[in-house]
């Protein structure tokens, strides 16, 4: 990918011994990249070097970031059903602040800040909430009302302030939900969930990495926020019909987008695909065959 020197082909992963983390290091090394893993869990890849440090100790994160060209700030609670929300909250945030403090601090040119579909406030079926037009795009109205949607909108306002501040170049990308092999098998039976809480939303960790790297990788560095997703949904059924079912109104629609794929996803990927060239490549619908 990308047109990027080699010599500015060296990245520290935060987080990159998690299951995402995992996925974009191999595809970042096999890429030719210089990469190195910060996080509790050491991945075991060959040629990839690890350290272990706190991700919200600025310090010994300041020392790790320098002589690095580029940071992805993939650390973080993942699932606000797997830790308390104090904790979700402490390393969601503070974890994002020590990052880019130490990025700056460092020296790094660029940071890839990891946020989610979920700062939309969109998740998890709150109440009096709903998409306001379809499909939802980088500049719909954020509501989050629960503490993992909540700490991902901080994320995205501490990563505009140190974007800002011009001495870091920081890009926050908005994955949407991300599955992995275990959650295949669920994956139909979600599709035909009206209440589904990601709205049916998904998409392949690897997509998600060629994402991120598209966005490591693109000569304009200034601030965006910018949804990842797979290019449909998980729903078998079309996407307006199972929204009016749901919400029980008709949906504003902005463009043609369900005109050319009934099936298509709530969340918009054209400022991914028009701005990175993002072209998602894996589908559900492929992950059971053999």
């Amino acid at each position: 990918m990308g047109g990027t020197k080699m010599s500015d082909k060296n990245v520290l992963i935060t987080g990159g011994g998690g299951r995402l983390g995992t996925v974009l290091t191999k595809q970042l090394h096999a890429d030719g990249y210089a990469v190195t893993v910060l996080d509790k869990r050491d991945p075991q890849i060959d040629g990839v070097a690890y350290v272990d440090i706190d991700i919200v100790d600025l310090d010994a994160l300041t020392d790790a970031f320098r002589g690095f060209d580029r940071v992805v700030h993939l650390a973080a609670v993942p699932n606000p059903r797997t830790s308390s929300p104090k904790e979700c909250f402490r390393v969601n945030t503070q974890g994002t602040w020590t990052a880019l403090q130490a990025a700056e601090d460092a020296g790094v040119r660029r940071v890839i800040v990891i946020s989610s579909d979920a700062a939309t406030g969109l998740h998890y079926n709150p109440e009096n909430w709903r998409p306001q037009y379809l499909p939802v795009d980088e500049a719909h109205p954020i509501r989050p009302t629960e503490v993992y949607s909540l700490t991902k909108e901080i994320t995205e306002s501490i990563a505009v302030s140190f974007a800002h501040r011009g001495k870091v170049e920081v890009i926050a990308i908005r994955p949407g939900h991300i599955v992995f092999e275990p959650e295949y098998p669920e994956l139909a039976s979600r599709g035909a969930d009206v209440q589904n809480y990601h709205l049916w939303g998904y998409v392949a960790p690897e997509d998600v990495s060629q994402g991120i790297q598209l966005a490591m990788e693109h000569p304009d560095g200034s601030y965006d926020c910018i949804f990842l997703g797979a290019a449909d949904g998980l729903n078998t059924r079309p996407t307006l019909e199972l929204f009016r079912e749901r919400f029980g109104v008709e949906p504003e629609v902005r463009g043609d987008v369900f005109e050319k794929n009934p099936q298509a996803g709530i969340f918009d990927i054209r400022h991914a695909q028009e701005k990175l060239g993002y072209a998602p490549k894996l589908t559900w619908r492929d992950f059971n065959k053999s």
